[in-house]
């Protein structure tokens, strides 16, 4: 049969960067839905089975938890799986699938679809992969497979339950952005700006560090002085949290612990008032604050820092609008590469020459 001749793409391709980094737990996070990220595993699935590496799969629950046990959902990743591949799934999840598993181990984890178990593949072909939602789950899957494959593990899922890209859980993070993220590609772009610049605020200083690990696992939010020095700590359940860091006479805040994440609520107060601090929290996916407010805290000279910082590896774009009309592939690329200029960004369709950003079925054969 003839083939089409495909030119190769200019400069490395999507698993050469993650290969070159060195990440062996890397989170294909997707910022929306619909944005593409089985079209990314998928194609890192053919080209670390073309190149004979060992690997092996899971998938963070794609529903908020509120909605976890409406299994009518789908909640689940359809992927194509070859042969040799290893992979944690819920094992309700197999019963389904075509392809022939060995069920190697099974977990404590639990999923509305089943446990999660951990399988080796037989004979290649397609399977929902289900995961745990919980991080502390992900990461000690995550850490098994790493053990049993001795490859590569990749997880996809979405940003809503985004803690599987958390530093600890992930070595490393693809973030996978679709043209329709926002109502024009140029938007698009820059609404991925932000979640770049939130993912990659920067590491704290020893003492912050210290006073995380020292209190955050007890939900007390520690505070610190200029020198690095406990002052005390936030009482639980304040309305304005102005009122105790900014207490005239008292010895000033310099830095505020944050033991859950950063969210609207705490941030609010905070951006209105003069008071201005760092604040502290234990990884990146834990700051949920609106665009307007994170950006007016740092323009106002606050700074947010982290405990354990991420590491984003590239951006892969996917021109697909569901509200249409579909952005020009290669125009959409050249522009978030333009907006994200520190990162590599990739458009995994373009770079394997495809027509078509459908999984290819059986491309093992």
């Amino acid at each position: 049969m003839f083939e089409r001749k495909v030119k190769p793409p200019e400069g490395p391709i999507l698993f050469d960067r993650i290969s070159k980094s060195g990440c062996k737990r890397v989170a294909v996070l997707g910022l929306h839905p619909g944005a593409g990220t089985r079209t990314v595993v998928a194609s890192l699935v053919r080209e670390m089975h073309r190149r004979g590496v060992p690997f092996a799969l899971s998938s963070a629950p794609r529903l908020p938890f509120e909605m976890e046990d409406d299994l009518s959902s789908k909640p689940v990743t359809r992927m194509a799986v070859p042969e040799g591949a290893w992979i944690a799934t819920a094992e309700g999840t197999v019963e389904g699938g075509d392809l022939d598993v060995e069920h190697r181990e099974s977990t404590s984890w639990e999923t509305p679809l089943g446990n999660v178990g951990i399988f080796r593949v037989l004979r290649g072909g397609e399977i929902d992969l289900h995961g745990p939602g919980e991080a502390m789950a992900m990461q000690a899957i995550i850490d098994r497979l790493v053990a049993l494959s001795g490859g590569t593990v990749v997880v996809d899922g979405g940003w809503e339950r985004r803690a599987f890209a958390a530093p600890g859980v992930s070595d490393g993070i693809v973030l996978v952005l679709g043209a329709g993220y926002s109502p024009s590609p140029d938007r698009s772009a820059a609404a991925a700006r932000y979640i770049v610049e939130t993912l990659s605020v920067t590491p704290c200083d020893e003492s912050a560090r210290s006073a995380w690990e020292a209190t955050g696992k007890q939900g007390a939010a520690a505070l610190l002085d200029a020198r690095g020095r406990s002052v005390g700590v936030l009482p639980p359940g304040l309305d304005d949290p102005v009122l105790a860091l900014d207490t005239p006479g008292s010895v000033p805040v310099a830095t505020v612990v944050l033991p859950h994440g950063l969210n609207d609520e705490f941030m609010i107060p905070l951006v209105r008032s003069q008071f201005r601090c760092t604040l502290v929290v234990r990884d990146s996916t834990r700051i949920n604050v609106a665009p307007v407010y994170f950006k007016a805290w740092l323009k106002g000279k606050g700074r947010i820092q982290v405990v354990r910082p991420a590491r984003i590896l590239a951006v892969a774009t996917n021109p697909r609008n569901a509200a249409g009309p579909d952005a020009d592939p290669t125009e959409f690329r050249q522009t978030v590469a333009r907006t994200l200029p520190d990162l590599p960004v990739h458009d995994v369709v373009l770079e394997s020459g495809e027509e078509t950003r459908k999984p290819v079925w059986r491309f093992w054969e």
